[in-house]
């Protein structure tokens, strides 16, 4: 794969970043971080930047493992669909199902 060479800015800086992603992705990353740090500079007051770097990590870190939460929740519940399917495609149900539909439609 590629590597690109993105200059962005975060926080008035300037950095230079190598990475395998598209140019776009890394600048929509780094107007993402800018983002979260406006945020919570309205909501902080007298803090220097270090600390306002670090709260918005925590802000970032909560937010990827609420949606990791919920993800896993999903392929929860996905793998349980799967394993219902499997059972009736086991049990032969499905067809029993489908064959009825099409007597139905046949009866028309």
């Amino acid at each position: 794969m590629e590597e690109n060479k993105v200059k962005v800015t975060i926080m008035g800086q300037s950095y230079n970043i190598k990475g395998d992603a598209p140019p776009e992705y890394i600048l929509e990353l780094a107007e993402y971080v800018n983002k979260k740090i406006d945020e919570v500079k309205l909501n902080t007051s007298n803090v220097s930047s270090l600390q306002l770097v670090i709260l918005v990590a925590l802000n970032i870190a909560d937010e990827y493992f609420q949606l990791k939460k919920i993800n896993n929740g999903i392929e929860g519940a996905i793998e349980e669909k799967a394993r219902q399917l499997i059972s009736l495609l086991d049990e032969g149900l499905i067809g029993d199902i489908f064959g009825g539909i099409t007597s139905q439609r046949d009866g028309l």
